[in-house]
């Protein structure tokens, strides 16, 4: 077993939108296209839009995890891995009408939840981990840990001693709970 962390390059997108789905959006919508055009406009587009930070994991050279994260002052660095999501935006308007609103219902109510978690404590965070993920068939192999070392490490070189995790309940899996202390 040989895992290996490095920096999120262009090829790497379709493993994590693979990833993403497994993590989070498995048995949620049954249409694949749909699926792909969901994880791509809630999930994808967003993170490479606002991180400054990003690695993979690879067993053996597959992609089985991914980190991103974002420091406050810090330009995002991964937009340009973004292709042109025209095709999944026109996939998700084209639903029809319950299944469209059902999208933009989870969509906002996400938002909110985000919104109002953080409201009035906007400027006390330096970084937030973005999002994190780890395939089923890399769990309980540190990966996850390796992952969020090599996070944390950044965070540490970059003087964030205070960062913003972001949890919901939508993940097929249980978070680790994770306890760090910047100095």
């Amino acid at each position: 077993m040989n895992v290996e962390i490095r920096e999120v390059r262009k090829e790497d997108i379709e493993s994590i939108k693979t990833i993403t789905i497994e993590a989070f959006a498995k048995g949620f919508i049954e249409d694949e296209q749909l699926l792909d055009a969901a994880v791509t406009m809630m999930f994808v587009s967003p993170i490479l839009n606002k991180s400054s930070f990003g690695r993979v994991a690879t067993l053996d050279g597959e992609v089985v995890g991914v980190i991103f994260g974002s420091r406050v002052g810090e330009a995002p660095t991964y937009r340009m891995l973004q292709e042109d999501y025209t095709k999944e935006m026109l996939h998700l308007l084209n639903q029809e009408d319950d299944d469209r609103d059902l999208f933009v219902q989870l969509t906002n109510s996400t938002n909110e939840a985000y919104k109002k978690l953080i409201q009035g404590k906007e400027h006390e965070f330096q970084g937030c981990l973005e999002f994190f993920a780890v395939s089923e068939q890399a769990r309980g192999k540190k990966v996850g840990k390796k992952l969020l070392n090599e996070l944390f490490s950044y965070f540490t070189e970059t003087n964030t001693n205070k960062i913003y995790v972001y949890t919901d309940t939508m993940s097929n899996y249980g978070f680790m709970i994770i306890m760090a202390l910047f100095v």
